[in-house]
Order: C-alpha cells, then structure tokens, then sequence
C-alpha cells in the first residue's frame, strides 16, 4: 500500500510537466461547467477506484435520464456491496447487515468528489481556475484545470476531463505542499450502450422510507467562531446531551467545496492539551480552552484548523 501511494503522490507531480501551458481563467471555468453538464445530462457508467493512503475502493457508477428523471446508482465493488440508488430527489442506501433508509438530495455524494457537483460561479470567488494544457490518460485525450485557493488555507484540486465526453476521469485533491491527499481516477467508462435499460429497474423499486432529519436547532452559544477563510459561512448547528451528562455543541460550515464542523464539549481533565490527526483530506483538531474542549472536524489544513479553533471565543471569559 505504502509503494502504490507513494507512486501516485511522485505521478501527481510529474505528470503535468510536460504539458502545454495556458492561463485563460475563461477556458477553465468552461471546462468544469462542461464537466458539471455531462455528469447530470448523460447516460453512462464509470468504474474508477479511489485512493488516499489507508485504502484503495473500487466503485461502481451508473447514471442516466429516464421521463426527465435523474436516476443513479454507486456500488462498492469490494466487501460488503454498499449501495446508493438515486431516483430524482430521493437518496437510498442498502448496506448487508443494517435497515435501509432514504435521504432527500440532488445528487449521490458517497464515493465521488465534491467538486464534480459543485457550483463554479460560486466558488470563482473564492478560487482560481486554472487551464493547464492537454494530456492523455488511458489513452483519453484530457484537458487539465487545476483549483486553487486564492487565499492559500485550502486544499486544491487537479482535475483530467475527457475531452470529448467532458467527463472527469481523474481528480486529485492536494494539500499545499501539493502533496496528493485522494485521487478519483476511472479506470473504464461507457457512454450510453444498455445502461438506459439497466436503470429503469430503479424507476420501479420500492424505495425506503425517508428518514425525518428534524429541522436545525435555533439554539444560542455560549461561544462563536472568529474569523473564517473567506466564503465558509454556518449550514447548521446543534446540541446534543452526551452519556456523560455534558453536551456536545457544534456548528457547521462550508464554501460549497469543502466542510468542517467546530464541536465544543467540557474538556477532560485528565486529557491531552492538544491534539492534532489528519487522515487523507480529513483533519481533526482538538485543543484544551479554559474548561473546554474545542475540536474541529474537516477537509481543512492542520494549520488552518489550528487558527480556527485558537480564534473560538467564549462570552464572559476572560
């Protein structure tokens, strides 16, 4: 495992020496509207595995529009057979061993990058578009976009789309020493074929219920969240009673890329001052604060969790 990501971390590197340079942030911004097009308009099936260093998953994706309907389904092909079926706004997902449940949503985000969904005339606020120039993989014709943060306290992207499906066939997500953290990379594709055919079983499957998710707690802190890097803005926000008899406080923030919770519960006495663990894209920050114990979950830099959990004030502290 060590050997093969330590291989794609060198190909993250080096693949795009070579390449034809451009700089025309119009071209870029093209690009991944094509790309979002095509991932929401097409008929096709990708298999692609993803990779980060604890593991390699391989998936399966299917999608297609059946009477105006978006109808999707992602299938682990390793162990236990996870699956998500989209059928329009409906999200289900059927795991061995546990009740299946549906969710409201646009679109499936197991397995697949953000990025791929995601809303560019949002983001070119907060972020570069890049051309790169034109390579080959699988022996596809690709044109190259980077993303890059204009503040520098995210994480970037690299992202290969076929140049004539316009769909993405590798995304790597790097940190800023551009060191590879995940890559989503397609290993086969078909366009169109039997797939219609395939998916309209799902526009006849009893779908789970949906699960009630109650709505967002108005609830008030004692504390708030200093600065943040700019476009994250509060999605939600909840208490919660705990075994121990304390609480668990935590608000939720995103850019429309990326995501990351700030939690707050009683600190322990007897435990670590700080405590800092990244796992591919995910960092998890937790520091000591008075009687406190202030955590931060997400797809955000060490550094940049450090500075958001040392900026978390406390009303009537001193």
């Amino acid at each position: 495992m060590k050997r093969i990501w330590f291989s794609v971390c060198l190909l993250a590197g080096s693949l795009f020496a070579p390449l034809q340079a451009s700089a025309q942030l119009s071209s870029a911004e093209v690009l991944l509207q094509e790309m979002g097009n095509a991932t929401r308009s097409l008929t096709y099936e990708l298999a692609f595995i993803n990779l980060n260093p604890q593991a390699i998953v391989s998936v399966r994706y299917r999608h297609a529009i059946i009477n105006g309907i978006p109808i999707a389904q992602i299938m682990q092909m390793d162990g236990s057979r996870r699956e998500v079926v989209q059928r329009g706004n409906e999200i289900s997902y059927f795991e061995p061993g546990l009740d299946a449940f549906s969710l409201s949503g646009n679109h499936i985000i197991d397995y697949l990058p953000a990025v791929i969904f995601a809303d560019f005339n949002q983001l070119k606020k907060y972020y570069n578009f890049i051309d790169v120039g034109r390579t080959h993989i699988g022996d596809r014709p690709c044109r190259v976009v980077r993303i890059t943060s204009k503040d520098e306290v995210r994480y970037n992207y690299i992202l290969l789309i076929d140049e004539e499906t316009h769909l993405p066939l590798r995304i790597d997500l790097l940190d800023r020493d551009s060191e590879a953290l995940e890559q989503f990379r397609v290993v086969s594709s078909t366009i169109d074929g039997d797939i219609n055919d395939a998916m309209s079983v799902i526009t006849r499957l009893n779908m789970p219920p949906m699960l009630v998710i109650p709505p967002s707690e108005k609830v008030v802190f004692n504390w708030k969240v200093g600065k943040l890097p700019t476009g994250f803005v509060e999605v939600s926000r909840s208490r919660r009673k705990l075994s121990n008899s304390g609480t668990l406080e935590s608000v939720m923030f995103s850019d429309g890329l990326f995501s990351f919770s700030v939690n707050v519960t009683n600190a322990d006495k007897t435990g670590k001052l700080e405590y800092p663990l990244r796992r591919g894209a995910r960092t998890i920050y937790s520091a000591i604060r008075g009687a406190n114990e202030v955590t931060i979950i997400g797809e955000l830099p060490l550094a940049t969790a450090k500075r958001i959990v040392a900026g978390v004030a406390f009303i009537g502290a001193d």
